[in-house]
């Protein structure tokens, strides 16, 4: 178990949160790219729109579309990948580990870009195990009761073969465990959860791109804003858990990426396609390992 930071690291740490809430003032433009998220977006014409109680609790806490965007884009930017090259993008459950609760929110995260590469391959084979670890990795973090009947869901219309609403099924899972973040009063997590899943994303989106390398495929890469994002979340963390190894070794890989992250669409290279994917990789596995 991490032990707790000291009140005046907290105290510091609250400050860091201060200066990075005035920055994402600065950012409404940030546009949303791969990352893997538990925030409440609009994701479709025939939804309600939240509420203003809702958006000021949202934005109160940290939580908001520039941090975490919609897994609905998710999808439709991997359907501009098509065909996924699968068996050289997939891996195995997470198992179960002695882990902290800032490291089973990075693990949950990943955990859901994989669910949406199974959905985006359609292997109804791999459905019903996914909704079963899904279920075991929201218990982990106090959500069980929030993903329970999704998991029944995802597995019965997976079996059915019906993606359109396995996707559904995905995005109202998302929206719900955001929503016990928020009742929790755990912004943290929120972003942990989505930094585990845009380095999940990222590999996913590499691996498709450097499978099928062209400069149009490549631009799906190509965003800066998101990868200055995290680096900057990263340094919001109680120095507990900042300065653990696998957080040290997470702030560095994002580092790495940063200015490979940045260049022009049309700047990219395979090779450059090639590092991204490789970095992004060794994350995960030092996530999955709890390295």
């Amino acid at each position: 178990m991490m032990a707790f930071p000291s009140p005046a690291s907290n105290q510091k740490w609250r400050a860091s949160l201060g200066k990075t809430a005035r920055k994402r003032s600065k950012i409404r433009s940030l546009p949303v790219l791969i990352v893997l998220v538990l925030a409440s977006v609009a994701i479709g014409a025939n939804q309600e729109e939240p509420n203003a109680d809702k958006e000021h609790e949202h934005e109160e806490l940290g939580v908001n579309p520039y941090t975490t965007p919609s897994i609905e884009r998710i999808f439709a930017q991997l359907d501009q990948l098509r065909p996924l090259p699968f068996d050289q993008l997939k891996r195995e459950n997470p198992q179960s580990i002695v882990a902290g609760r800032e490291h089973k929110g990075l693990i949950f995260g990943g955990l859901i870009a994989d669910g949406f590469l199974i959905v985006e391959a359609e292997r109804k084979n791999l459905v019903e195990s996914f909704g079963r670890v899904l279920l075991e990795q929201a218990r982990s973090l106090g959500v069980g009761d929030r993903v329970m009947r999704h998991s029944a869901s995802l597995t019965d219309l997976g079996r059915r073969g019906e993606w359109p609403r396995v996707r559904q099924e995905l995005i109202t899972t998302q929206i719900d465990v955001e929503q016990a973040m928020i009742d929790l009063r755990d912004e943290k997590m929120a972003h942990l959860i989505s930094l585990g899943g845009w380095l999940r994303g990222l590999e996913i989106s590499a691996g498709a791109v450097e499978a099928e390398f062209s400069q149009p495929r490549s631009k799906i890469l190509a965003q800066p804003d998101l990868a200055d994002y995290f680096a900057a979340e990263l340094k919001t963390l109680p120095p507990t858990i900042a300065h653990a190894p696998l957080f040290e070794k997470i702030r560095a890989g994002v580092k790495k990426l940063q200015p490979i992250l940045s260049k022009s669409p049309q700047k990219l290279t395979h090779a450059d396609v090639g590092i991204i994917r490789t970095e992004a990789r060794e994350l995960n596995d030092a996530i999955r390992r709890g390295e």
